[in-house]
């Protein structure tokens, strides 16, 4: 990056997420193209390795100097990224302009404002109001008050200007610049090829971003797949909308343009989203996809309920439509068919779970053996979208509103009429289990060449299916010894009292279960078994407040008849340091 950029764009990821390390946040690169084209001097510094200190980051911040630095915010780094603005205020004082973005910004403004103490909230697509914004700040071209799509901070509080038109001409923006990112790590090939979306699932806020689904042209697509494919030299190439076979012409014309272009597996593979109600309207497109190189699929199945399905506005993807399209691709000869279900939703009862896991061993064992894989992951209701807005009218209970319990979605949120928090979590757990212990007696029953295009895609493509992985005896234990050990965090043995407090305890990913007010958190050398109190501090583990904010909130849960604050905090202090030696979470520190 330039050695003392004006603008500074910091990646701050989710922890919990396995995937930040290889991703590029393609938002900011887009956003930084946008500005160093508009003349202004841009650099990045990518934190999406998970070990990063503040330390380093504060580090490199001092040694750029910029006038400005940017984050993107999302539900999961909200409270980080307010921690953090708080930090460079108070390291580098109120001339540091600070700078925020990014998915959660249309959903909830004022909490991200008010988690922390940046100047500027740009609110939705980000490129050419981020650039308005750096005119009026950085060069007194212009005022904030006019700038379209942002809220600002002042004496007398937020200011909201008017909103932005969602950006209707995408090829007038330009190709995310990937020169931005550090060249001594491997990042995933990604790309976006459209925007918005004309479908209202209840759960979803992608409809945020404008109900018209805007695609960038197909020229426009394959020079940006031309300069990856130059770049990586043989990349698997993940399109990242939701959206992409929404317009079908469009998509056609893409796949079509690649297939002149490019030989799959010699030249690229890909990755994409795929509605199941379109491609069951045109089927020609499994071989479209397949032919230009397509090799894993993700589809959207959520629930094997109809009733679930209805109150997710989710009926144009039913199990029988689900099966037909599943059983196409897998004869169509892809690697990976790769579906989402979600537990706890509207309604959600012992049967509708049942259901929906009797329908995902079907689909595993019977329609797409050795091609099918699955996840499935909480119903967690986002600001914005009408789960959140209207929980009582879908038989929900918001548990945690602020999710700070949640991260990656991966920590039940919400109970049910008939679903108890436990239940919900518990199915899970149960699901999961299923389905891995499918996959394994399944390796051992498929044809050479069906295993050789999972082993493939991980040899020569560096990307995993659940049939290429091996299971770890303790994935808990690995994931904290990633954390903890040389160049990486400390163990909170290693820390006095008042470091553990201002720390950030973050839980290690690990399956759990719930019972009578208890979680036994498993996937380690053993399991381990919490006192209802001990569950609720575990719950608070999600990297999102300090020690001292969970000592804080904790001493507000007890509603009066909390001990004296110092032997809770001493309590809590004691439980963090066993739960690390159980490789239960490791401490970071932003």
């Amino acid at each position: 990056m330039p050695a003392s950029p004006e603008i500074l764009f910091v990646n701050m990821p989710p922890f919990e997420s396995y995937f930040a390390d290889a991703a590029p946040h393609l938002g900011m690169l887009y956003v930084m193209t946008s500005l160093r084209r508009r003349g202004h001097s841009v650099g990045y510094l990518d934190c999406s390795r998970r070990g990063t200190r503040r330390s380093q980051i504060l580090d490199a911040i001092r040694g750029a100097a910029p006038r400005m630095v940017c984050f993107s915010v999302d539900t999961d780094n909200l409270y980080n990224v307010g921690h953090m603005s708080k930090v460079l205020k108070k390291e580098f004082g109120e001339d540091l302009l600070i700078l925020l973005g990014g998915p959660a910004s249309q959903g909830q403004p004022e909490d991200i404002m008010n988690a922390g103490v940046a100047d500027v909230l740009v609110i939705g697509e980000g490129e050419f109001s981020a650039c308005e914004v750096a005119d009026a700040l950085l060069k007194g071209e212009g005022r904030l008050e006019d700038v379209a799509g942002i809220c600002y901070r002042t004496p007398e509080g937020l200011k909201f200007t008017a909103p932005r038109d969602p950006i209707e001409d995408l090829d007038s923006v330009p190709i995310p610049d990937r020169d931005f990112l550090p060249k001594d790590h491997v990042y995933e090939a990604s790309i976006i090829t459209g925007r918005g979306c004309p479908f209202r699932c209840t759960f979803c806020f992608e409809g945020r971003m404008g109900n018209k689904y805007r695609h960038r042209s197909p020229e426009n697509i394959l020079r940006e797949i031309e300069s990856l494919v130059e770049r990586y030299k043989r990349p698997f190439i993940v399109i990242n909308d939701d959206t992409f076979t929404s317009d079908i012409e469009h998509t056609k014309t893409v796949l079509r343009m690649i297939r002149e272009r490019f030989t799959p597996w010699k030249d690229l593979v890909m990755f994409c989203e795929v509605r199941v109600d379109m491609v069951s309207r045109h089927p020609e497109l499994v071989e479209d996809l397949v032919s230009a190189g397509v090799n894993r699929i993700q589809l959207g199945v959520e629930s094997a309920d109809l009733g679930v399905l209805k109150d997710y506005k989710r009926l144009n993807v039913k199990p029988d439509l689900v099966e037909k399209v599943v059983r196409w691709f897998h004869e169509a000869g892809i690697a990976s068919i790769y579906c989402g279900f979600i537990a706890g939703g509207p309604k959600e009862t012992r049967e509708t779970l049942a259901t929906t896991m009797r329908f995902a061993e079907r689909l595993l064992h019977e329609v797409a053996p050795g091609t099918f894989e699955c996840n499935c992951s909480f119903l967690t209701p986002l600001a914005g979208t009408e789960l959140y807005a209207r929980p009582q009218d879908y038989g929900l209970t918001l548990l945690d509103p602020g999710l700070k319990t949640s991260s990656n979605f991966n920590f039940p949120v919400v109970a049910t009429e008939n679903l108890s928090i436990e239940e919900i979590n518990n199915f899970r757990g149960h699901f999961v289990d299923t389905v891995r212990d499918g996959v394994q007696r399944i390796i051992g029953t498929l044809p050479r060449e069906k295993m050789e295009l999972h082993i493939r895609l991980k040899r020569e493509f560096n990307v995993s299916t659940m049939y290429s992985e091996q299971m770890v005896v303790f994935p808990r234990m690995q994931y904290y010894w990633d954390m903890v050990g040389e160049h990486a965090y400390e163990a909170a043995s290693e820390l006095p009292d008042s470091e553990i407090l201002e720390r950030f305890p973050t839980r290690v990913p690990a399956f759990t279960r719930m019972d009578s007010g208890r979680v036994t958190i498993r996937q380690g050398a053993s399991d381990l078994t919490l006192s209802p109190i001990g569950t609720q501090v575990y719950g608070l583990c999600s990297g999102k407040l300090k020690g001292r904010e969970i000592v804080d909130e904790m001493h507000t849960r007890f509603n009066g008849s909390a001990p004296p604050y110092a032997e809770l905090q001493s309590d809590v202090i004691s439980f963090v340091r066993s739960l690390d030696r159980n490789y239960a979470l490791f401490l970071k520190d932003y």
